[in-house]
């Protein structure tokens, strides 16, 4: 499961809370700047005010230039070593643990230790899963950038400093640290500036709020959900250069570094081009065409091993497809979402016209966050943006004969606008011909006064969507 901002005090730190000094390693994994090392942070904070000492705290951040020496595993085993308590628990935190070549070992070797209590974070799975086979237990979180509903939390703090400040954070570690410092400012800027008494009508108050939640999908849309952009407000020109300073990072080291990628101009046009076929069907081979077309001759096969790089690094996320009759996944056509709209935009520069591409986006990894296996759905001949569920905890999700079954489903349309009776008939057709009682949705910016239905399918405002918590 996906946990995000104001989740993370629920969900992440009750989950670490759950697993403190019992055996499996802790790994929370994410693309850079989302928060995983505020989360340590948060952690380590709570775990002093249940009384551990600062001598039982061992924290490593590989990013900083302090830490060169420890990229060596048996430099970083020797120097975590060192600073175990003798005769109660020590808690080892490793931040970007993938810097560290072959950081397993160095794991292997301190799980062995009694009373060590291991955290982790990623940037790139590809470690994870090499490391996997060695490692201890694991248990992982995974994270990803705000939601909208976050977002709005985030954005009525302002960041402390100038903005010549803030451009000198370039490293997810010091921007990390600046979102820390934002939430710790947020108390005292409500306090140094008190709201006026609201004295307009209800009817007022609800017209702008709509208002301004539009406002700020706008800029969520444009901007994306990284922590720290959220609280820059609307300096898009601080918030471009903040997103390419994740992006840069994430490229040259979790992608290219950790899959041993040196033509990172053409790693960045594969990424261009996924970028561009958001919510449409991609493969390897399509992506190689167009390349080819450009007068540059590719690889399927290389153009595969740059999407699944990408993918590892938690820049892209691939979405395989569902037969719903059948119930059975299928290995052709899937789909990848970025992880970040922003980013998104960055990439393509001068943006992109396909609407309904970027709310699908904004969709799927809502769906994420709230827990459920996400799926392009199958109908035929007809396609439903997402079929999603949770897995059976009973039948482990799988039935005798190989198709999947679950403990529920729904299904899920999306579109900037279904006034148009054509556009609206084609999102209905497919839900309308599944036969099965799980709910169905069509999300889109429209205005519904109500709740609107058609015949059983629930039509919804696709903000109103996002900012309702339930599942």
């Amino acid at each position: 499961m996906y946990y995000t901002g104001r989740v993370i005090q629920r969900e992440c730190l009750g989950r670490l809370a759950k697993w403190r000094e019992k055996q499996p390693v802790k790994v929370v994994s994410g693309i850079r700047g989302c928060g995983k090392t505020t989360l340590l942070a948060m952690y380590i904070d709570w775990l002093k005010r249940t009384g551990v000492d600062d001598a039982q705290i061992v924290f490593v951040d590989m990013e900083e230039p302090e830490s060169e020496e420890l990229l060596n595993y048996r430099e970083l085993y020797a120097y975590v070593k060192k600073r175990l308590c003798a005769g109660k628990f020590t808690y080892v935190f490793i931040d970007e643990a993938q810097r560290c070549e072959k950081y397993e070992k160095a794991i292997g070797g301190l799980f062995s230790k009694n009373q060590v209590d291991l955290y982790l974070t990623v940037s790139n799975t590809a470690a994870l899963e090499v490391a996997a086979s060695s490692l201890s237990p694991q248990v992982e979180i995974r994270m990803l950038p705000l939601s909208f509903a976050e977002y709005l939390v985030f954005s009525k703090a302002k960041v402390p400093g100038s903005a010549e400040e803030l451009k000198t954070f370039s490293c997810s570690a010091e921007k990390d640290k600046l979102f820390q410092k934002t939430i710790s400012h947020k108390d005292h800027l409500q306090k140094a500036f008190p709201t006026r008494p609201d004295r307009r009508l209800p009817r007022q108050k609800a017209q702008m709020e709509k208002y301004m939640q539009q406002e700020a999908f706008n800029n969520y849309l444009s901007f994306g959900g990284f922590p720290f952009t959220a609280a820059l407000g609307g300096d898009a020109g601080l918030i471009r250069y903040c997103v390419d300073g994740i992006y840069s990072s994430a490229l040259l080291k979790d992608v290219a570094g950790q899959a041993g990628i040196n033509d990172v101009p053409l790693l960045e046009h594969v990424a261009k081009l996924m970028s561009q076929s958001t919510g449409r069907a991609l493969s390897s081979k399509k992506l190689s065409a167009a390349i080819g077309a450009e007068g540059r001759r590719i690889s399927a096969n290389t153009v595969e091993t740059y999407m699944r790089a990408l993918s590892s690094a938690f820049v892209f996320h691939h979405v395989g497809r569902f037969d719903i009759n059948t119930r059975k996944h299928l290995k052709t056509l899937g789909k990848y979402y970025i992880t970040d709209t922003g980013i998104r935009n960055l990439l393509l520069e001068s943006g992109s016209s396909d609407l309904d591409g970027q709310l699908e986006n904004i969709v799927y990894l809502e769906l994420l966050r709230r827990g459920f296996k996400v799926c392009i759905g199958k109908h035929g001949s007809e396609e439903v943006n997402f079929a999603v569920s949770w897995p059976s905890s009973a039948k482990g999700g799988e039935s005798k004969n190989g198709a999947e079954e679950n403990e529920g489903w729904a299904y899920f349309q999306v579109a900037a606008s279904v006034r148009e009776k054509s556009v609206l008939s084609g999102k209905l057709s497919p839900l309308r011909r599944i036969q099965d009682n799980y709910p169905k949705f069509i999300l889109s910016l429209d205005e519904t006064p109500f709740r609107t239905t058609h015949n059983g399918i629930i039509q919804r405002n696709l903000i109103d969507w996002l900012l309702d918590s339930k599942r």
